[in-house]
């Protein structure tokens, strides 16, 4: 279903964009590099509440943030659980954002800018690195965090504090079941698995942080909540709320406006 979700959308990303394969270490990942790219990088972390999900599934998002930014994008295709649960998804998504700090598509050398980046599930890898609660130290700078309709709490979710209840993708008993297949052995509450719970240490070490979710979609709340942490804190956030989009509505490119819109959004961040 999450491969299937955006089928046949694109635009002009892919076209533009050479695909160029990469291990690292026993993991499989691509980079997506648009001409003329420099120095300055992206890792994008797939969503598909860490138990689906592939470079096939999000190459055409990642394909168009490397064209409207003109940085080459890395996209790993990291273990997912049940067969590969906590915290192998999380040990690999900090591998990719290794690599990328010192490797480019063609050769081996330092990123100028570094940027993470990552809908759903992925957004919650992205969150928990960022943060430093990874297996990372210490953290690679990064320039930019994205967090595109980001799953960041199962307490919240279960507790039914998320937003609304008819929304198609998303449902409080569905991430709660991925959550349980991913994470069996961390509380709802451990912020590793729930970054809506990380101490104000943690959220002290994001980058500037952009938020952008559905006014229409079950993890609206948290992502209101998470922002709101971070505004109390005088840290560095934007949330941009869209109304009427489904979860993850960026992979309808070509098919909704909102989508390239909200990419060109964050495109724009992304190199600001």
């Amino acid at each position: 279903m999450v491969d299937d979700y955006g089928m046949g959308c694109s635009g002009p990303g892919l076209a533009a964009c050479r695909v160029t394969p990469v291990q690292i270490g026993g993991m499989a990942a691509e980079w997506l590099v648009p001409p003329g790219a420099g120095d300055a990088r992206i890792v994008y972390l797939h969503g598909g509440g860490w138990v689906a999900g592939s470079p096939t599934s999000h190459r055409a998002i990642a394909a168009e943030f490397a064209h409207r930014t003109g940085q080459p994008v890395l996209l790993p295709d990291y273990r997912l659980a049940p067969e590969h649960p906590f915290p192998s998804a999380l040990i690999d998504a900090a591998a990719a954002l290794v690599h990328a700090a010192s490797n480019g598509p063609d050769d081996a050398r330092p990123a100028d800018r570094l940027s993470l980046a990552g809908d759903s599930a992925g957004g919650n890898l992205a969150a928990v690195i960022a943060m430093g609660l990874g297996p990372v130290d210490p953290v690679p700078p990064i320039d930019r965090l994205l967090l595109i309709c980001p799953f960041l709490s199962v307490d919240n979710v279960v507790a039914g504090f998320a937003g609304l209840a008819d929304d198609p993708a998303v449902s409080p008993e569905a991430m709660a079941m991925v959550a349980t297949f991913y994470a069996p052995e961390l509380a709802a509450t451990d912020p590793r698995l729930s970054p809506l719970h990380a101490n104000a240490a943690a959220l002290a070490r994001l980058p500037r942080t952009l938020v952008q979710a559905s006014a229409a979609e079950t993890l609206r709340g948290q992502a209101l909540q998470f922002t709101q942490r971070l505004w109390v804190q005088q840290h560095w956030a934007r949330l941009s709320l869209w109304p009427d989009m489904p979860h993850v509505w960026h992979a309808f490119i070509g098919k909704l406006p909102e989508a390239s819109a909200a990419i060109a959004e964050a495109a724009l961040f992304l190199v600001d």
